[in-house]
């Protein structure tokens, strides 16, 4: 078994309160820990248990990328798992696309770090992630530790990811969470009114750039929407 999934694997089961727990405790809100283990997939498999799988495949794209220095590793990873190695296990929809995205995304939080660590991370930044990944909490946070716990002894970057997750929660329940409007402000069809627009792939590009700034924080009411769209040229 790796050292990534052991993690993951004495993280999780039922027993005593082990020290890598207390970690996790001390690391993730309690308020995105307390449904752990709830999200049921199949009558008796829990995304607890997709959470462990996870540790074996998050980076099985690696097989595919080794030419290439590993980059994109993750996506490579994500469709291998998507396409091919869930339809072996006869996974249902939900799974995989549970699986998949924690493959996906597994890196997001270690380059958050990074941008901020040379000062580059951004509000949308920021946005971004949590608009990505916000039905993934706590299960993305767990990853990122037993990642580097099961491959580096540096504690000290350990305590550094540790106190940027408490920061990434401290944005949401801050900013994210009470200033961005995920929901369209918008829909198509107000759009095509607005514009005096016929139904058309630029209705959808307009929707989609709309919402891109929404979640960077640009807009956040309906004038500003309205105005917004206005101001397109495609």
């Amino acid at each position: 078994m790796s050292p990534f999934a052991a993690f993951c694997k004495n993280c999780l089961l039922h027993g005593g309160v082990s020290k890598k727990k207390e970690f996790i405790k001390s690391s993730i809100d309690k308020s995105f820990l307390e449904n752990l283990g709830k999200r049921k997939f199949f009558s008796d498999f829990s995304e607890v248990s997709l959470l462990k799988l996870t540790a074996f495949f998050h980076d099985i794209g690696k097989i595919k990328t080794a030419e290439n220095n590993f980059k994109e590793h993750e996506k490579k990873g994500a469709t291998l798992f998507k396409y091919s190695i869930s339809k072996n296990l006869s996974f249902s929809k939900k799974a995989t696309e549970f699986v998949s995205h924690l493959i996906e995304h597994h890196l997001d939080v270690i380059r958050l770090y990074l941008l901020k660590k040379e000062g580059s991370l951004t509000e949308a930044n920021l946005n971004f992630f949590w608009y990505e990944n916000k039905n993934f909490v706590p299960h993305l946070f767990i990853l990122t530790f037993a990642d580097i716990m099961g491959t580096s002894e540096d504690e000290q970057f350990l305590d550094e990811i540790k106190l940027f997750v408490i920061y990434l929660q401290e944005y949401y329940f801050d900013v994210y969470s009470k200033e961005i409007v995920e929901e369209p402000l918008l829909t198509g069809k107000e759009i095509m009114e607005i514009l005096n627009l016929q139904p058309s792939p630029e209705v959808g590009k307009i929707k989609n750039m709309l919402l891109k700034a929404q979640i960077e924080g640009k807009i956040k009411t309906r004038q500003q929407a309205v105005d917004f769209v206005k101001s397109i040229t495609l």
